[in-house]
């Protein structure tokens, strides 16, 4: 796009956000731009008009002047048809689906492409972290993309678009194009930038009522005098109503070495300090130092970015230095070569552990816990002799920790740290035979090593461990084509064929302690108490492909395109084909009228074949723990199955384009329709086979929905412009069946009560508990007890939204840029372990009764004689019934409006700068502002998800999501 001034202004291309530092001053040169050019797979350059497929591309300044520090996440809310789950966890996981879940248990996210290189996106959280059961949340391997390097990103919706990658892009793709020098100039950039982040949405706990199971303290006798202390080896917040005239021996009275608190009473009232003051401002830092220098014949980018997280959890933060070295050169008329070198080196330390777990801070705050602890006296976690002093005593005069540990201790002494190298680029040649036909070639690689460890010290409430794994991945892909393209009279032909060879590896080495550690501090697996247990795995797959693509077009007003790929697979024995089909009719060339600037009607047809996990076919026997010295072998608990075949995805879909009044009004609108078959899922079996399940090819699954996107260009003068953009999906996601009669497959189970499953009719996703029990009239049932009576286990619904839905602004005034996005979800569903715990043991707010625990609950409904409940429970009872009855008073609908992104940007005028700099520009943005629409005040519905994987909507213990606010300034020489 060609760059006339610093102005800010949102085009609608050919299906395609674009927002950019330009302001056309001729809406001829608009037009260009939506008939321009579009990067397709295999990073091959397009005329998007050709196009028959849906398509987005968003500009590189939407990610980095919102203050992104993931390139994935910050597509939520701008583009059409793509569902972004990011909670806001220090570097936590990003998950992104397109058109909706097509496998039951494989892979459902789309290919992430960055500049030709299929980038791995591994996960490495273990089921208990994604299944909310505890853990800490690692990240996406693409964290690693560095924002401030992206020129534009391409979103490849569907198969029709994405077919040419094969197998793995059957969920789509999304290919970043990284900044390269421009020949003829030369250009230093340095950008600066700080951000804060402060806790936002977090459950309300109540602040009337402190720690204990009964009514009153209990007493103890120290040393010949009656004190009140506090059921110090409970963790739930029961206890008696605040009082100030009540005094007490708290958690800390009971170490002389702390003479200040030492057999000091204490008034029984709420904290000055609580759980809010556990959190810190968090801050990140960026700076980015770039050339691009372009010589003769030779064109060359640098850049480095170094990003500093500092997280809300004190101890906590995120280092990441990218390295980037971009160059084309021409080595003779014919012959150029090109070559991108990456180098990231990512390192955290302590990432919160999140979930129900023994080190998650969420839990212990939100879950279970006291009340009246005062967060300045717990910051004094430790004795001198290194052991902990936790609220939790086991009793008055022993200071073991009963159930949880001092927080403090939790994050400064149970911590873990991890860290990843990794490499990643490309290098290749083109050489034209003619300005009609060239061939090009081409290497691309990724790889890393990543390191975890983790820690439990001695004297914490678990067991004290030693945990450590090294992971090594890479993957390079060799691939060659040749290209034609000729007019002949009103045809035009763009073609082309070539070849790809991909080798993947990776391998992963853990090493854990066994009974504890010996020596406290010491982390080592020779510290293990008994024989440390280690294991380890390797897998190779590999893949081969031969692939085409024709494109016929017709006076630039029709065109016919059709791909055809084949993949031969060291994991499946069979090869599988790829065709795809699309075509347009741009019929703006043909009406010829001056209200109708740009329109086509498209429609695409494609087949692809989800590919799966090495060694998928064979059964092979697992090595266990030593008995006596022993070795232990046993067979898996499933069984492969030697002639799987692959899922089969087809789409189908048509898309109408248009734009008006010289481009001042736009839209864009596809209906899709999804169908995957062979699905494949491990099958129950008699265990008297000696296994529990079997793969198998069984089942269909279904997506149809609509994308559309609207462009409009209110007001439009010299100085001041008005661009709004709106996108909107909604995708109806279908289990058609499964096996035979079976009608559910489990997922995975929630900490506790629910489970997650595929269920037959169903979205995808359904949660499983128990429901209220209703009467005829649709009254709640309660039982004789006076709570209510729980159904069988049903669906309590999906965590597959209705549809999403985002609103962009873009305003600029002569120098002043404004920019802000509204981002909404609808429907879906979530359980939560914090809600039914946080009842449980009366931490929540709602458990206070206004004040007024005493009088007890009376819940609304009908006896099972018909008859109004009149049955009154103690607020314990009550609480308590939260748990283990109906799972439905934890189930929440997952909608929100969120004010996602706010951007203020100025760029200082010559007058101010002088000739010394090309330009300056400040940017103040903001993110996650403000959310409505909540069912659960205390949860953000995105904060629900603890891996990038299948496994979702199941809340074990969130941390507080986060407001963000920043700063940052572009220095251009």
């Amino acid at each position: 796009m060609k760059k006339l001034n610093t102005s800010l202004l949102v085009l609608v291309l050919t299906s395609s956000i674009a927002v950019t530092n330009a302001q056309q001053k001729k809406d001829t040169m608009k037009t260009k731009e939506i008939e321009g050019v579009v990067v397709t797979a295999l990073g091959i350059k397009r005329e998007k008009k050709a196009l028959g497929y849906a398509s987005q591309e968003i500009k590189g300044d939407v990610i980095s002047d919102a203050g992104q520090t993931n390139a994935v996440s910050a597509l939520s809310g701008n583009v059409a048809g793509v569902q972004v789950t990011a909670p806001s966890s220090m570097g936590g996981s990003t998950r992104i689906t397109m058109r909706g879940i097509s496998s039951v248990t494989g892979e459902n996210r789309p290919l992430i492409i960055v500049d030709g290189i299929p980038l791995d996106n591994s996960n490495v959280n273990g089921s208990d972290t994604e299944r909310g059961a505890g853990g800490r949340d690692y990240g996406d391997a693409t964290f690693d993309i560095n924002p401030d390097d992206i020129e534009s990103v391409t979103v490849l919706k569907g198969g029709p678009a994405a077919a040419l990658y094969g197998y793995r892009a059957g969920n789509g793709a999304i290919i970043y194009t990284t900044k390269s020098a421009k020949r003829g100039k030369t250009e230093i950039q340095f950008n600066t930038g700080i951000s804060f982040e402060s806790i936002y949405i977090r459950p309300k706990l109540q602040n009337q009522y402190g720690g204990g199971l009964q009514s009153s303290l209990p007493t103890a006798t120290i040393d010949g005098k009656t004190y009140n202390i506090v059921e110090f080896g409970t963790d739930e917040s029961w206890g008696p109503k605040y009082d100030p005239n009540l005094y007490y021996l708290g958690w800390n009275s009971f170490d002389p070495e702390f003479g200040n608190d030492y057999m000091k009473l204490k008034k029984w009232v709420a904290p000055n300090k609580d759980v809010d003051d556990f959190f810190r401002v968090g801050t990140t830092y960026t700076n980015n130092f770039s050339v691009s220098r372009s010589f003769e014949n030779t064109n060359v980018r640098l850049s480095y970015t170094n990003t500093k997280i500092n997280g809300i959890v004190p101890n906590s933060e995120i280092k990441k230095d990218n390295f980037s070295l971009n160059v084309n050169t021409q080595l003779s008329e014919n012959l150029k070569a090109d070559a991108v070198f990456n180098y990231v080196r990512t390192v955290g330390f302590n990432r919160p552990e999140q979930g129900y777990g023994d080190n998650s801070v969420a839990q212990k705050f939100y879950q279970w816990g006291q009340r009246q602890l005062d967060f300045s006296e717990l910051k004094d976690y430790k004795l001198a002799n290194g052991m902990q002093r936790s609220w939790n005593r086991t009793s008055w005069d022993d200071g073991t920790p009963n159930f949880s540990d001092n927080p403090y201790w939790t994050i400064y002494e149970n911590t873990s740290d991890d860290s990843r190298n990794r490499f990643f680029g490309n290098a290749g040649l083109t050489y034209n035979f003619s300005k009609k036909l060239y061939v090009t070639g081409k290497v691309y690689g990724d790889t890393y090593s990543q390191m975890i460890t983790s820690r439990v010290a001695v004297g914490s409430a678990a067991l004290s461990k030693y945990n450590i794994q090294k992971r090594n991945n890479s993957e390079f892909n060799y691939e060659a084509r040749i290209h034609y393209n000729d007019n002949f009279g009103d045809f035009s032909l763009n073609t082309f064929a070539g070849f790809n060879i991909m080798n993947r590896k990776w391998d992963v080495l853990n090493g854990n302690s066994v009974g504890g550690l010996i020596i406290p501090g010491l982390y080592n697996l020779a510290n293990s108490k008994e024989a440390p247990r280690s294991s380890n795995a390797s897998y190779n797959l590999g893949v081969r492909s031969l692939f085409a693509s024709v494109s016929v077009g017709y006076r630039d007003f029709l065109y016919l395109e059709a791909t055809g790929r084949n993949d031969w697979f060291s994991m499946l024995n069979d090869d599988q084909f790829y065709p795809s089909v699309t075509g347009s009719f741009v019929f703006s060339k043909i009406l010829n009228v001056d209200w109708l600037s740009f329109g086509k009607l498209r429609a695409g047809w494609s087949r692809i074949a989800g590919g799966s996990d090495p060694y998928i076919r064979g059964t092979y026997a697992s090595i266990e723990t030593p008995f006596n010295g022993s070795p232990v072998y046993s067979m898996p608990n499933t069984k492969g199955e030697p002639m799987i075949k692959p899922e089969i995805k087809t789409t189908k879909e048509i898309g109408l384009e248009m734009n008006f009044f010289k481009n001042r009004l736009g839209f864009d609108v596809t209906y899709y329709d999804v169908k995957t078959t062979d699905l494949i899922i491990p099958l129950p079996i008699d265990p008297s086979t000696g296994y529990g399940f079997k793969r198998i090819n069984a089942g269909e699954m279904t997506n149809k929905g609509i994308e559309a996107m609207v462009n409009i260009t209110p007001v439009k003068n010299s100085n001041f412009s008005w661009d709004m953009t709106w996108n909107f999906t909604k995708n109806k996601n279908k289990l058609v069946e499964l096996q035979g009669d079976l009608q559910n497959y489990i997922l995975t189970n929630a900490p506790f009560r629910a489970q997650l499953a595929a269920q037959v009719s169903y979205s995808y996703g359904v949660i499983l508990g128990t429901d209220f029990v209703y009467d005829a009239n649709g009254e709640k049932v309660v039982d004789n007890t006076g709570r209510y009576k729980a159904s069988e286990i049903r669906s309590l619904g999906s965590v597959l939204p209705n549809y999403n839905m985002g609103l962009r602004n873009s305003f600029k005034y002569k120098n002043f840029g404004l920019s802000f996005l509204i981002d909404m979800q609808q429907g879906g569903k979530y359980f939560s372990t914090t809600h039914m715990w946080g009842m449980y043991t009366g931490m929540l707010e709602e458990t206070a009764l206004g004040g007024n625990r005493e009088a007890g609950v009376i819940l609304p409904g009908v006896k099972e004689n018909g008859t109004p409940n009149d049955i009154r429970l103690n607020a314990p009872t009550w609480g308590k019934s939260f748990y283990n009855t109906v799972d439905a008073q934890n189930v929440f609908d997952a909608s929100y409006i969120k004010l996602r992104d706010i951007t203020l940007s100025y760029d200082l005028p010559k007058s101010l700068i002088g000739n010394s700099l090309q330009g300056i520009r400040v940017s103040a943005f903001a993110r996650n502002l403000f959310a409505w629409n909540l069912d659960f005040k205390g949860i953000d519905p995105e904060n629900t998800s603890y891996g990038s994987g299948n496994i979702q909507g199941l809340e074990g213990g969130s941390l507080p999501s986060t407001r963000m606010y920043g700063i940052n300034v572009n220095f251009k020489f």
